[in-house]
C-alpha cells in the first residue's frame, strides 16, 4: 500500500516545478501555473483600481481567489486532503510560484521607493552577507519567512468557526476604516477561504467516489468526503480527524500566506486524548492508528526527492513528549507509535523533535534510544529544563513557555503566542575578534585595537566592540524592517496566534503576545578559546606580545609553529577545564545580557542562539587564522560544542564541560551540542535513557546524535551504491550520506567521533 501511493504522490509531485528552478514548470502542470497568472491579473486590475487598499485586505483578497481557483489534489491510495498544488514541489510555504507571492512582487518596489532609507540600510548590510569575503553575519529575509507554528492548540479547541467568533466580536468594537477594523475584516475572509478550501476537498472526493472500485479507495475518499466539511471549521472529534486537522491546515496556510510553517505540531499532546477516545469507543485500532501515522507523515520526503537532493533542507519537523501546560510529562502511545512508524518506514522527515526533562518517563527515552542506537539518525532531544527556564527568564508565562515547539531545525516558538523569528540574524562572533586584532580593507565596520596593557583592559574592549557591532547590525536591520512590514502581513496565521486579534494587529504590527527575535552567534567556542588564548600566551605568561601574536596571524602562523603549539595546547572550552569553562561561560553570559536589552522592530527583545545551522561552515572561509591555534578557512565550531582543534575522547568530558555553562541565559533561544557516537553492542537503550538524564540533570542544553560507524561512512563514500539508506545528522536536518556532496560527506567523517564511558 505504501509503495503504491509513493509512486502516486511521486508522479503527481515531480511534474511540479522547484524552488531551485522557479522558472522551470514542466507542460503537464500549465494548469497549476495557470491559476497563478489568473490569480495575478485579477490582483493587478484591483490594486490598479484601488490603490489605496491596506496590504492586509490585499492578502486575504488573494486568499479568497485562491480558495475560488485552486484545484485540490486527492491521492486515491491516502486518506488525507492536503494538496491545492500553487506552490512549488519542494516548499513548506517559502516560494516565488504561490499566487500570495503576488504581494511581495507588487509591493516591494513601492515599500523601497517610500523608504529610502531603508534601502540604503539593506544595500550596507547586505556587503556583510558576502560569506567567502567579509563573513561577519547574515541577516534573513523580513520577519524570518521560516520558522512559523500555527496555534494549532487554538484550532484544536475553538476550530476555525471559534476563532471566525472571536473575530466578528472584536470587530464590532472597532470603527469602520481603523487599522483593527481592516485587520479584523482580513483575518475574517481569510479563515473564510480556508474552509471553503476545505469544502472543495469534501465535493472532489465525491466526485471521485463515482466510478471508483477499490475498497480501501472507496473508504479513504468517503474518509476524505465526510472529514473536510467539519474540520477545520470544528474542532477535530476522532484521531483522523486531528491528524487531517494538522496537515490540512499547515500545508494550506503555507500557500495562503507564503510563510514556511515549519512545525507540524505537537502530537502526541494534541492527539492522544482524541486516540484514547477512540480506541475506548471502538473507532480505531492500534494497527489501522499505525497505518493513519504512517500516511500523514510519508508526503514530505517523496516532494523534496531524499534519495538524490544534496541538501534536503524541508523545515518539517514533529514536536514529541516534553509536558503540557502543567507540567506534566508527555508520553503516550501516541508517542511510541511515531516514532516506531518513522523508523519502521525508514523515513528522514518530518523530523522528530524530542523534548525531554528530568521527568520524562524512562520508557520515552529508552523508546527515541532503540530507534537511534538502530542508525536512524533524524532526532533532537531538547532540554526542558533549559528552554522553559530561559523562555520565563525572558518574561514568558510559565504555562505559554510549556507550550514551546521547535521547528525549522531546533529553533524555539511558543506554539500559539506569535513568531519568535527563530533565525532572524546569524554573526560569527570569531570574526567579530578577527577584525578587532587587524583591519580587512574591504570593511570598517569593526574599529581595530590600538593598545591594551592588561587584559581586562583588552577585553573590555572587545566587548564594546562587539555590542557596538551588534548595535549597528539590529538598528539598521529594524529599519531596513519597516518596508518589509507592509508585505508581509499574514492575517489568516495571526488569527491563530494569542494576541492578535484581541489587539487588532497582525503578528509582523507586534498583534501577538510575544514577539522574539533570535540572534545566533556562530562560533562561540572559537571565539572563547581564540579570547582565553590572548589572555594566557600575551598577557599572563607573557610568551608574545599582542603586535607579535596578530604577526602570526597574518601569515596563517606560516613561521611561528613553535607559537601555535602553544595556542593550541592552551586550555580549550568545552574539555572539561573549570578555568576555561567558566571563561566561557561569563563571555556568553555578558553577550546575552546584551542581546536581550537590544529591541526589534515590534517592541520585542532580541535573544541569543547557539543554533548555528551549517553556518559554521559558510562563515569559515572568510575567517582568517585565530589565536586559538586554528588556520584561515578551517571550521568554526559547531553550536554550543566545543572546537574540534583538540581531540575529545570521551563524551563524559563533553557533557561535563557543558555543566559549567548557564544555557538559560539564551532566554529561550537554542543551544545546541552535535555529537557524533560509534556503534557499540554495549550502548544499550536503557543505557541510552540514563545517559540522556545524566545531560539533563547536568544542564547539557538540546543534544543532537549521530549515532555512525566511521568506517561505514568511509565505505559509503568510496561505494556508495551499498549503502543507500544510510542516515546522517547535518545540522539542524538528516539526509542519505550517499547524496550530499563529497565536501559535507568528508566534514561529517572528520567530526569528533566520541567514545562512550
Amino acid at each position: 500500500m505504501i509503495d503504491t501511493v509513493k509512486d502516486e504522490m511521486k508522479e503527481y509531485y515531480f511534474k511540479l516545478p522547484v524552488r531551485a528552478w522557479p522558472q522551470f514548470c514542466p507542460s503537464e502542470n500549465v494548469a497549476d501555473l495557470d491559476i497563478r497568472q489568473r490569480i495575478y491579473c485579477e490582483m493587478d486590475a484591483f490594486y490598479q483600481k484601488y490603490p489605496d487598499t491596506p496590504s492586509v485586505l490585499l492578502k486575504s483578497r488573494v486568499h479568497t481567489l485562491i480558495a475560488e481557483y485552486c484545484r485540490p489534489k486527492i491521492f486515491t491510495g491516502n486518506p488525507f486532503f492536503f494538496e491545492i498544488g500553487c506552490k512549488e514541489r519542494d516548499s513548506w510555504g517559502i516560494g516565488d510560484f504561490t499566487p500570495a507571492f503576488w504581494i511581495t512582487e507588487r509591493l516591494r518596489e513601492k515599500a523601497r521607493s517610500e523608504h529610502p532609507i531603508c534601502v540604503e540600510f539593506e544595500e550596507r548590510l547586505s556587503k556583510l552577507f558576502e560569506f567567502d569575503k567579509v563573513g561577519i553575519c547574515n541577516i534573513m529575509h523580513s520577519f524570518d519567512y521560516d520558522h512559523h507554528s500555527l496555534g494549532y492548540t487554538n484550532l484544536f479547541s475553538k476550530g476555525v468557526n471559534g476563532i471566525l467568533k472571536n473575530v466578528k466580536l472584536k470587530k464590532a468594537e472597532y470603527a469602520p476604516g481603523s487599522s483593527q477594523y481592516d485587520f479584523c475584516l482580513a483575518a475574517e475572509e481569510s479563515l473564510n477561504a480556508l474552509i471553503k478550501i476545505a469544502q472543495k476537498f469534501s465535493l472532489k472526493a465525491k466526485e471521485m467516489l463515482f466510478g471508483c472500485r477499490d475498497e480501501k479507495q472507496r473508504r479513504y475518499l468517503e474518509m476524505i468526503h465526510d472529514t473536510a466539511v467539519k474540520i477545520p471549521a470544528n474542532p477535530p472529534e476522532t484521531f483522523y480527524e486531528g491528524l487531517a486537522m494538522l496537515l490540512f491546515t499547515r500545508e494550506v496556510t503555507a500557500v495562503l500566506e507564503n510563510i514556511g510553517i515549519s512545525q507540524l505540531g505537537h502530537v502526541d499532546r494534541l492527539l492522544y486524548p482524541l486516540y484514547k477516545n477512540d480506541l475506548k469507543s471502538g473507532r480505531i485500532t492500534e494497527a489501522e492508528a499505525r497505518e493513519l501515522i504512517g500516511l500523514w507523515m510519508l508526503h514530505t520526503d517523496i516532494k523534496f526527492d531524499l534519495e538524490n537532493n544534496p541538501w534536503p533542507e524541508t523545515s518539517t519537523c514533529i514536536q514529541l513528549g516534553g509536558c503540557d501546560t502543567n507540567g506534566i510529562p508527555v508520553y503516550n502511545a501516541v508517542t511510541r507509535m511515531f516514532i516506531e512508524e518513522h523508523l519502521r518506514l525508514r523515513l528522514v522527515n518530518p523530523k522528530l523533535n524530542c523534548r525531554y526533562c528530568l521527568n520524562s518517563p524512562d520508557e520515552y527515552l529508552r523508546t527515541v534510544g532503540s530507534a537511534i542506537l538502530k542508525g536512524h539518525n533524524n532526532f533532537v532531544l531538547i532540554n526542558d529544563d533549559i528552554v522553559i527556564s530561559g523562555l520565563v527568564k525572558n518574561g514568558v508565562d510559565l504555562r505559554d513557555a510549556r507550550m514551546y515547539v521547535s521547528g525549522g531545525c531546533q529553533e524555539t516558538m511558543i506554539e500559539g503566542f506569535g513568531h519568535t523569528e527563530g533565525a532572524a540574524i546569524y554573526v560569527s562572533v570569531p570574526k567579530i575578534l578577527d577584525l578587532f586584532l587587524y583591519p580587512d580593507s574591504r570593511t570598517d565596520i569593526i574599529k581595530p585595537i590600538k593598545k591594551a596593557d592588561t587584559f581586562e583592559d583588552f577585553y573590555g574592549q572587545f566587548l564594546t566592540s562587539a555590542k557596538r557591532f551588534l548595535s549597528l547590525m539590529t538598528d539598521q536591520r529594524n529599519i531596513r524592517q519597516q518596508f518589509y512590514k507592509t508585505y508581509q502581513v499574514s492575517p489568516l496565521f495571526s488569527a491563530t496566534q494569542t494576541g492578535c486579534i484581541e489587539n487588532g494587529k497582525d503578528y509582523t504590527l507586534a498583534g501577538a503576545k510575544y514577539n522574539f527575535s533570535t540572534i545566533a552567534l556562530v562560533g562561540l567556542a572559537t571565539l572563547t578559546d581564540s579570547l582565553y588564548a590572548i589572555k594566557k600566551l600575551v598577557y599572563d605568561r607573557k610568551l608574545v606580545t599582542l603586535d607579535e601574536l596578530i604577526s602570526a596571524l597574518k601569515n596563517n602562523w606560516k613561521g611561528y609553529e613553535k607559537l601555535r603549539r602553544s595556542a593550541l595546547s592552551t586550555e580549550k572550552y568545552g574539555c572539561n577545564n573549570p578555568e576555561a569553562d567558566a571563561f566561557a561561560n561569563g563571555l556568553l553570559a555578558e553577550l546575552s545580557e546584551y542581546i536581550s536589552l537590544i529591541r526589534n522592530e515590534r517592541g520585542g527583545s532580541y535573544i541569543p542562539s547557539l543554533f548555528v545551522y551549517y553556518f559554521y561552515q559558510y562563515f569559515s572561509g572568510a575567517l582568517r587564522a585565530t589565536p586559538d591555534g586554528r588556520y584561515s578557512g578551517d571550521l568554526l565550531s559547531m553550536g554550543c560544542g566545543p572546537s574540534q582543534l583538540t581531540l575529545i575522547p570521551d563524551i563524559t568530558t563533553a557533557i561535563n564541560s557543558m555543566s559549567n555553562i548557564d544555557f538559560t541565559v539564551c532566554r529561550g533561544g537554542s543551544a545546541v551540542l552535535d555529537v557524533k557516537l560509534p556503534y557499540s553492542k554495549n550502548f544499550t537503550p536503557e543505557i541510552f535513557s540514563s545517559f540522556i538524564k545524566t545531560c539533563g540533570k547536568l544542564g547539557c542544553p538540546t543534544l543532537q546524535p549521530n549515532m555512525v560507524s566511521a568506517e561505514e561512512l568511509i565505505d559509503a563514500k568510496l561505494n556508495p551504491e551499498k549503502h543507500k539508506d544510510l542516515i546522517v545528522r547535518i545540522s539542524g536536518l538528516s539526509a542519505y550520506f550517499v547524496a550530499l556532496t563529497p565536501e559535507i560527506q568528508d566534514e561529517i567523517i572528520a567530526r569528533n567521533l566520541y567514545n562512550i564511558c
